[in-house]
């Protein structure tokens, strides 16, 4: 907290040199930092004038100054200002905006800003200083936050532009979703939730949400930086547009949208919601909802906060320097000190020594390790040449929506692991590991199977009608019959229990304040639905099963299992088959059969795009978006010599093997160097690593039976030392 205000420190020397704006060394026995007064202005469109000097960084300067935190932008547009007098400074137009926006009216103020503050050009004061932005930002008086101006429409004859007031008020509306007693159902901008229909946004307050999504489409909440310029300071105002947002209400907004979204009480309208109704709230909860509960994390000081758990809730954040994907928080992380910033160093090696030195040194180091090989460039020219096993959230910028998905495959993978066991499998996994000199990384495993077959992917993002011909050729490699599918688990024979649990990571979302994953169930409890019949009777809405006789007939049931009833809700809900009989004779060949069966079946789906996806999504939204979880870019695959089934990230191919990493949730597919298609250009090579096996990771899966991390897992298979490029 900032110390009581005593006498305004005066500076010890001017930042600048007569002949022209230039720095002046810092210096660093006593530390200094440097400040910018900006002069006041009662005209708004008065040119900024300021002063920029060098101040000593002790208590004594604490709370004698404001910090302003602001997207920096592009360079186009530039505006110039004057410092010191009479010289010309170029600062982006973004925080010129700011500058104009902060300018008091008759006082002169102080305030710490980055891109003026610190050398730019220096790295080895860069360096310096940015270990000492947390410190900055937690000692300031107040910290101003420019979230930006709200955009120009492009069509100027549009009748409904953005409106900065309208977006406030929205939030405003959010907010009452921190009182327990009020629900989304209670909210006056939705449609009400109807059994078999989705939810949307009244037409009166489609302004108040375009104008809302105008307001978190601003940079400042997509930059890394801005995390720990929010969770420090003691004192924040958000400014944007002419409007001010309070703190408290954004606070409470999210407050309540994150727990009525989880628990069972507005689940299902929260996932029943459309468009952008729906895009709002995950857009809240992927961007806005971390930086609230890291501010609240870091005041409370009741919890640590590390490194590997900031990078995967902040893996969709921007960084213009990738390294700052780990500098950027060092000031709201416990332990500070293990990490040092260095701009000196090449880009490979500061990621790769920050991301082993979380995963050796944190307690849940092991994820940043886990997780998507997707969005790394691929080109020759922008190609990061970073290791293999260095996943994409530690340095990438997913896409929206990606970062939700990372997050919920790492929770289904830590479910597994037994409670209270994540320490032990902390120290299995790191007891062995190892990082040689040239980032290659050294460690223990038991290979538990290798691809033989795999299937394609399933893509879902604007391709969703091609899910059902994906499931159900998944179907066919798994050698699981679609009509021998029992209504009771204890009819399947094994290969279907593993097909269907596979199918959800043999898990299952539960209801609550937080995000958390347990076992499936597969019989009824209590009156409700089992997880088991849940998965079946949604299956049966995509992929219903056959009821024609002839070749597509479903197999006579045997003794003691209950026939399929062909009239439960779901089968074939826009009445397909009567087309498919009266349009394929029974006599044709099953395989021309089944190719016009299916091709009548996507065409009638077709036309009915809309009304399928919503009666899909309407029917169980609760399973569908755990489905995408599990499923999304994956490929169910086959291994080659025991003919076990499993999901694999979307670019593994046959013949790449399964690995268990003792203390790991779950298990990696790795590429042997020296196998089929494979550029030995990836291979470095040193001699604490030439001797073992050569891998590079396509990424972690789920394989059924080998989740959990239990160093046991895959027993009676030796374990060896490998090396990962």
């Amino acid at each position: 907290m900032p110390t009581p205000l005593g006498p305004s420190p005066q500076p010890q020397r001017a930042g600048y040199r007569k002949s022209g704006f230039a720095y002046t060394p810092l210096g660093l026995d006593p530390a200094e930092v440097r400040l910018l007064t900006l002069e006041p202005s009662e005209d708004d469109t008065a040119p900024i004038v300021c002063r920029v000097d060098i101040f000593e960084f002790d208590p004594d300067l604490y709370g004698h100054f404001d910090a302003l935190s602001y997207a920096w932008g592009t360079k186009d547009d530039e505006q110039f200002i004057t410092v010191n007098e009479n010289t010309q400074f170029k600062i982006r137009k973004n925080l010129w905006l700011a500058l104009r926006r902060i300018r008091h009216k008759t006082e002169p103020k102080k305030f710490w800003i980055d891109a003026i503050c610190i050398d730019q050009g220096n790295p080895v004061e860069k360096s310096e200083q940015v270990g000492k932005i947390g410190d900055i930002y937690k000692y300031c008086g107040r910290c101003f936050i420019w979230l930006g101006d709200f955009p120009k429409p492009a069509d100027v004859t549009a009748t409904t532009p953005s409106s900065p007031a309208s977006a406030l008020e929205l939030l405003n509306l959010f907010a009452a979703l921190s009182q327990p007693t009020t629900h989304l159902s209670d909210l006056p901008c939705f449609t009400p939730l109807t059994k078999g229909k989705r939810t949307d946004i009244k037409d009166s307050y489609k302004p108040h949400f375009e104008s809302f999504a105008a307001l978190l489409d601003l940079e400042w909440w997509k930059r890394t930086w801005t995390i720990q310029e929010l969770a420090l300071p003691s004192d924040i105002t958000l400014l944007f547009a002419d409007q001010e947002l309070p703190y408290l209400t954004l606070q409470n907004a999210v407050d309540g949208l994150t727990r009525h979204s989880t628990a069972k009480c507005c689940k299902t309208h929260r996932l029943a919601l459309r468009g952008l109704g729906f895009d709002t709230i995950v857009t809240i909860e992927e961007r806005i909802s971390s930086m609230v509960t890291t501010r609240q994390q870091k005041l409370e000081a009741k919890t640590p906060i590390t490194f590997t758990q900031l990078r995967r809730k902040f893996c969709g954040s921007q960084v213009s320097w990738k390294r700052d994907s780990f500098y950027g928080f060092l000031g709201i992380v416990t332990n500070k000190n293990l990490l040092r910033p260095d701009y000196t160093l090449s880009l490979r090696q500061a990621l790769t020594e920050a991301v082993f030195a979380c995963v050796k040194g944190e307690s849940d180091g092991v994820e940043l390790l886990m997780g998507e090989r997707l969005f790394r460039p691929q080109d020759g020219y922008r190609r990061l040449h970073v290791p293999s096993w260095v996943a994409d959230a530690s340095f990438c910028t997913f896409p929206p929506k990606w970062a939700l998905m990372e997050r919920r495959r790492l929770a289904v993978y830590a479910s597994f692991v037994d409670e209270g066991g994540e320490e032990r499998a902390r120290k299995v996994f790191v007891k062995y590991l190892k990082m040689t000199k040239n980032g290659i990384l050294l460690t223990k495993s038991r290979r538990v199977g290798v691809i033989g077959r795999v299937g394609e992917a399933l893509v879902d993002q604007g391709r969703w009608l091609d899910v059902p011909r994906v499931l159900s050729s998944w179907m066919e490699l798994a050698g699981v019959k679609r009509e021998g599918w029992g209504e009771d688990p204890g009819t399947n024979d094994e290969r279907t229990d593993a097909f269907w649990r596979t199918m959800i990571n043999d898990s299952t979302e539960i209801d609550g304040d937080r995000l958390s994953y347990g076992r499936p169930t597969t019989a009824s409890e209590g009156g409700e639905q089992s997880d088991y019949s849940r998965l079946r009777s949604l299956w049966d809405l995509v992929n219903p099963a056959p009821k024609s006789p002839g070749p597509k007939s479903p197999a006579p049931a045997t003794e003691g299992t209950t026939p399929q009833p062909q009239t439960e809700v779901g089968v074939d809900p826009f009445n397909i088959q009567p087309i498919i009989d009266e349009w394929v004779p029974t006599w044709v060949p099953g395989w021309i059969s089944d190719f016009a069966s299916d091709f009548i079946r996507a065409m009638a789906l077709a036309s009915n795009q809309d009304a399928v996806h919503d009666l899909v999504v309407s029917h169980d939204s609760k399973m569908i978006y755990h489905l995408l979880a599990c499923l999304w870019e994956r490929r169910l695959f086959v291994t080659a010599n025991d003919d076990k089934i499993g999901l694999a990230p979307r670019d593994a191919q046959k013949g790449d093997e399964v690995h268990v990493i003792p203390g790991c949730p779950a298990p990696f597919i790795l590429r042997r160097l020296d196998g089929p298609n494979v550029n030995t250009n990836w291979q470095l090579g040193d001699w604490e690593s030439d001797a073992l096996p050569q891998y590079m990771v396509v990424g972690n899966g789920f394989y059924h039976g080998f989740m959990g991390g239990d160093g046991g897992l895959g027993k009676g298979v030796a374990e060896e030392k490998i090396a990962l490029h």
